[in-house]
């Protein structure tokens, strides 16, 4: 795979897409996220990493308000999403997951043919005016998440019967079909095998020409692999954030340098 690192000046010239600022989240009385400010980068790939339990899944749903499912979920701070406040009253969550994606750990089509799971969406939403429109957003999709050569036969065939990889492609399929401006991928190589993982990766890499993508992982391999950009989380905390070449040589906070070196974690 071909070696996607921007320079950290050519990284810097880009615009934020998204600007967190004093993000705090609570569980009931449990304090979970701790006054996290980042500023995410268009058309980069952003990696979350960390121990486990340590906020960047709860980080990542505050992204688009998937925390807002959560009955004793409360979240503090500012969001802004290309300058708007993705938590005014005014904005409606669904809308907002229509402009930023999600893709998730454990693949989950619906039950449903593979056209029909990447149709949801701009059916729901109204993105198409006919067929042929609705045909051609579903083709350009499979295409984008390099499944349409796999799939062009058996469009009318379930989706649940496709492989994990496969699934987790029609997943990403179904996540960029509403024509989103960010997407979200909670650990979306954890349940696959290498080969699929490996797919997956170039894939992200093709899709950051055209979205922001910021990606959980636990694999710091994975995070050097596909980002420009990582953020290291520890205890609900965002300890360290930067262009990730220096994050993985030269972490500036002895935690980062700890868990990069497997001390802690």
């Amino acid at each position: 795979m071909k070696d996607i690192r921007l320079t950290e000046r050519a990284v810097d010239s880009q615009q934020n897409k998204i600007s967190a600022s004093d993000v705090h989240v609570f569980y009931g009385a449990s304090h979970a996220l701790k006054g996290v400010s980042v500023e995410i980068l268009d058309r980069t790939v952003t990696a979350f990493i960390g121990p486990s339990g340590c906020g960047k899944s709860t980080f990542l749903r505050c992204l688009n308000r998937m925390n807002d499912t959560i009955d004793n979920c409360r979240v503090e701070g500012k969001i802004l999403l290309d300058g708007e406040d993705i938590y005014d009253r005014a904005v409606d969550p669904v809308q907002l997951r229509a402009r930023v994606g999600m893709v998730f750990q454990k693949p989950n089509p619906f039950p449903k043919s593979i056209y029909d799971n990447v149709a949801y969406g701009p059916k729901i939403h109204g993105l198409t005016r006919s067929k042929a429109e609705l045909d051609e957003v579903v083709e350009a999709s499979l295409r984008k998440a390099a499944l349409w050569n796999e799939v062009k036969d058996r469009l009318d065939a379930p989706g649940t019967g496709l492989s994990g990889g496969q699934q987790q492609r029609l997943c990403i399929a179904r996540a960029i079909a509403t024509a989103p401006e960010v997407l979200l991928m909670d650990e979306p190589c954890s349940a696959l095998d290498p080969i699929a993982t490996a797919q997956v990766e170039e894939l992200i890499d093709e899709l950051r020409a055209q979205f922001s993508v910021v990606i959980v992982t636990h694999s710091m391999q994975q995070a050097a692999r596909v980002s420009q950009r990582t953020a290291f989380f520890h205890l609900g905390h965002l300890v360290e954030y930067g262009e990730t070449g220096q994050i993985f040589t030269n972490p500036r906070d002895p935690r980062t340098e700890s868990y990069i070196t497997g001390r802690i974690g």
